[in-house]
């Protein structure tokens, strides 16, 4: 199975924005792991997954009102997907 890592710029600003954040991931059957830095100032979201879902997984966080910006996606090679 392919994996791919996904790279997110968040903002969270409360314990309730990290929920929401889960509550998304868990809507995504396709997500194997996630975490979030929140010591970096940009508060970094990484997912892996089996699919390039870094689109999808913006827009399903904005919904809820979690921003957040497409860093990066790497491929099961470790090579970024993004152009």
């Amino acid at each position: 199975m392919p994996r791919h890592v996904i790279i997110l710029s968040t903002v969270i600003n409360t314990p309730i924005d990290l929920q929401h954040i889960n509550q998304v991931v868990a809507t995504f059957s396709e997500i194997s792991d996630w975490s979030v830095d929140l010591e970096d100032c940009d508060q970094i979201l990484r997912v892996v997954c089996a699919k390039d879902l870094g689109s999808d997984l913006v827009e399903s966080l904005e919904c809820i009102g979690v921003k957040a910006l497409l860093i990066e996606v790497f491929d099961e090679n470790g090579i970024p997907c993004l152009k």
